[in-house]
C-alpha cells in the first residue's frame, strides 16, 4: 500500500504575497516502488494538458530530485530541449504510453544527460516541493543547488500521529 510522502507544485510565484499560483501538481507515492504522478491544478497558458492529462514516472532512488525536475521540463513545460531527447531516447514510446521509468527506459549515461540539460535550462516556472515525514526525496534534495529554477522547498516541522503499533500517539517537532 502506498502513501503520499511528497507534494510538488509547479506554477507562477505571486508577484506581491509570496507562494505559488500552481497550475499542476506531481505527488510522490511512496510504496514497493516510487512514483511520481501528475496532475494539474488549472489549465496552463499556451499548452494542451490533455497530452499529458495522466503521466507516471518511476523515478530512481537516488536522484529522484533530479527526476523530479526532469519530469517537469519533459511532461509539464514540453521544454524542447528535453523534449526532444527524451522521445528520441524511448523512441517515442512515451507519446502513447504516458508512463516513464528512469531505470528501465534509460541507460545511466542517458540519465545524467537528461539531468544535465534540466540543469541548464534558465526558463522553467517556479517548483515548490513539499515534503513529507520519511520521503525519499529528502536524499536527494541538495542536488536542487545546481538547477538554476525557481524554487521553494517545505517540510514537516509537527508531526502528531497515532501509531496502532505501540497503541500511543507520536509526536514529532515542535509547535511555537
Amino acid at each position: 500500500m502506498s502513501a503520499v510522502t511528497a507534494e510538488i507544485l509547479i506554477g507562477n510565484p505571486h508577484p506581491n504575497d509570496g507562494g505559488i499560483r500552481a497550475f499542476a501538481r506531481i505527488h510522490l507515492e511512496e510504496g514497493d516502488r516510487p512514483a511520481f504522478v501528475l496532475s494539474w491544478s488549472r489549465s496552463p497558458q499556451n499548452r494542451d494538458e490533455d497530452f499529458f492529462r495522466k503521466f507516471t514516472m518511476i523515478p530512481t532512488l537516488e536522484n529522484m530530485l533530479d527526476d523530479s525536475a526532469l519530469m517537469v521540463a519533459y511532461a509539464v513545460c514540453r521544454h524542447s530541449a528535453v523534449f526532444d531527447k527524451v522521445n528520441r531516447l524511448t523512441q517515442g514510446v512515451l507519446l502513447d504510453s504516458h508512463r516513464l521509468s528512469m531505470y528501465d527506459d534509460f541507460t545511466p549515461e542517458d540519465r545524467e544527460k537528461l539531468y544535465n540539460a534540466v540543469k541548464k535550462l534558465k526558463d522553467l516556472p517556479k517548483v515548490t516541493w513539499c515534503l513529507f515525514d520519511g520521503s525519499h526525496l529528502k536524499n536527494s534534495i541538495a542536488h536542487l543547488v545546481e538547477y538554476k529554477l525557481p524554487c521553494e522547498v517545505t517540510q514537516s516541522v509537527f508531526v502528531h500521529e497515532y501509531s496502532n503499533w505501540t497503541d500511543s500517539w507520536d509526536v514529532k517537532g515542535v509547535l511555537s
